[in-house]
C-alpha cells in the first residue's frame, strides 16, 4: 500500500509532502532544520494507523465499540511538540485509503478501514538520539524520565530484544556484545573479538561508539529476524479484549496470520553518532544487509533515518551502483527504487535523488569538505 505525508506549519516544518514514502528514506539537513520533527511525526502517525488497524479488526470481528480513543493533546505533550502547534498546523497522512489527518487543532474523525486487505500488522520502533545513556540506565536499574518518551520507547525496545539476544557480534567493532544474568539482575558486557586482545568491560564503560552502536544494533537485529509479529498483534487484541470484558462477542472474521500486510518500521536519529567513518559506512552496510537482504521474517521493513554524515550518504550510492552491477559491499546493496533522501532547508524538502542519472546528489553534505581543500589551497598559494 502507498503511504504518503503532509505537514504544514508545524515548529520548524513550513510545508513538506512525500507522497510515496520509500522502505529506505534518509534526511539531512541543518541543526534545528525539523529533521527530527519529520521523523517523529511520522513514527506518531504510524502508531496511529496501527491503532486503527487494531480497531478496525475488532469491529470487523464483531466488537463495535472501539476499547480505545485517541487523544492527541497526551501523543503532542509526550512527543515534546508543545511548542510547535500554530493556528494553522496540520498534518495529512495516508496509507491506502486510511487518512488520518490534524487540522484546526485537533485530530479529525477517522474512518474504520473497510477492506480486510488493507488491514496490517504493525510495529513501530524509535532510535533515539540519547540511546548513549541506555548503558548507565541499565548498569544503575534507574529509570528515565517521563519528558524523555523515545528515549524510553528506544530502552523498551532495547530491554526486549536483549531477552532474545544474549550474544551478538559487532563485527565492524571487532567486538562481541553479552547480556549475563546474575542475581542482582543482567549484567552488559563487550568483549574484545579478538582473542589476542581478550578484554571484557561493561557496555557503560565502554568508548561512546560501542555504547550508541550497540542499543541501534541490538534492536535492527531483533526485529529484522527475531520479533513475531502475529504474536504481538494477536497479544494486543487479547489484552484490549479481556480489559474490556468483551472477549465473549469476538468473532474474528479473519486470522490474524492471514492478515497481508505486515511491517516494521525503524526510525533512527543519527546513526552516525560516535563513529569513525569507516565504521559508519560499516554501519549503514549492516542495517541494509539485515533490514532488506538477509531479513528472515514474513513482513516489510522500513528504515528511515536522519543524518549530518556525507559518508552516509556517499555509502549510499555506492550501495545502489552495487545493486546495479549485482555486486555487494560487505553484503548490503539498495534498489536505486526504494531510496529516497530528503534535504530539509527552510521549513521545505529538497529530493536529492536524480532520477535522470540514477544518483543522490551528495552535494550538499560533501560540499563543506571540498570547501575546505579549497580555501586550503587558496592558502598556499
Amino acid at each position: 500500500m502507498q503511504e504518503s505525508i503532509i505537514i504544514r506549519n508545524f515548529g520548524p516544518i513550513k510545508e513538506i509532502e512525500i507522497d510515496d514514502i520509500r522502505p529506505f528514506t534518509i534526511l539531512i539537513g541543518e541543526s534545528g532544520s525539523g529533521k527530527s520533527t519529520i521523523l517523529k511525526v511520522l513514527a506518531l502517525f504510524r502508531w496511529i494507523f496501527k491503532m486503527v488497524s487494531i480497531r478496525s479488526y475488532l469491529k470487523q470481528s464483531g466488537i463495535s465499540k472501539s476499547p480505545f480513543t485517541f487523544k492527541f493533546s497526551e501523543y503532542i505533550r509526550n512527543n515534546g511538540f508543545d511548542g510547535y502547534l500554530k493556528s494553522d498546523s496540520e498534518i495529512i497522512y495516508q496509507k491506502g485509503n486510511c487518512i488520518i489527518r490534524f487540522s484546526n487543532g485537533e485530530l479529525n474523525k477517522i474512518d474504520d478501514i473497510q477492506n480486510e486487505i488493507e488491514l496490517s500488522l504493525e510495529k513501530n520502533c524509535f532510535v533515539s538520539d540519547k540511546r548513549n545513556l541506555i548503558p548507565d540506565i541499565i548498569a544503575n536499574n534507574s529509570k528515565v524520565k517521563s519528558a524523555s518518551f523515545f528515549l524510553k520507547e528506544t530502552l523498551d525496545d532495547y530491554l526486549v530484544a536483549t531477552k532474545e539476544i544474549s550474544e551478538f557480534d559487532i563485527n565492524y567493532l571487532g567486538v562481541k556484545f553479552i547480556v549475563e544474568k546474575g542475581k542482582n539482575g543482567e549484567k552488559h558486557y563487550i568483549q574484545s573479538a579478538n582473542k589476542e586482545q581478550n578484554y571484557s568491560i561493561k557496555l557503560e564503560d565502554a568508548s561512546s561508539g560501542t555504547q550508541t552502536v550497540t542499543p541501534l544494533s541490538i534492536i535492527a537485529e531483533y526485529y529484522s529476524k527475531k520479533y513475531d509479529i502475529i504474536k504481538s498483534f494477536n497479544k494486543a487484541v487479547f489484552n484490549f479484549m479481556t480489559n474490556s470484558d468483551k472477549l465473549s462477542e469476538f468473532k474474528a472474521v479473519t486470522n490474524i496470520g492471514e492478515i497481508i500486510n505486515k511491517r516494521v518500521n525503524i526510525h533512527i536519529e543519527e546513526p552516525e553518532l560516535s563513529l569513525y567513518p569507516e565504521s559508519q559506512r560499516n554501519l549503514i552496510n549492516y542495517l541494509v544487509k539485515s533490514c532488506f537482504v538477509e531479513k528472515t521474517s514474513d513482513y516489510d521493513m522500513t528504515l528511515m533515518l536522519t543524518t549530518h554524515s556525507p559518508y552516509i550518504i556517499n555509502h549510499i550510492n555506492l550501495l545502489i551502483m552495487a545493486n546495479s552491477k549485482g555486486e555487494f559491499e560487505e553484503g548490503a546493496q539498495l534498489d536505486f527504487n526504494n531510496v529516497d533522501v530528503f534535504e530539509i532547508t527552510d521549513g521545505y524538502l529538497n529530493n536529492l535523488k536524480r532520477e535522470e542519472s540514477f544518483i543522490i546528489d551528495a552535494r550538499p553534505l560533501s560540499e563543506p569538505i571540498s570547501n575546505i581543500y579549497l580555501r586550503y589551497n587558496e592558502l598556499n598559494k
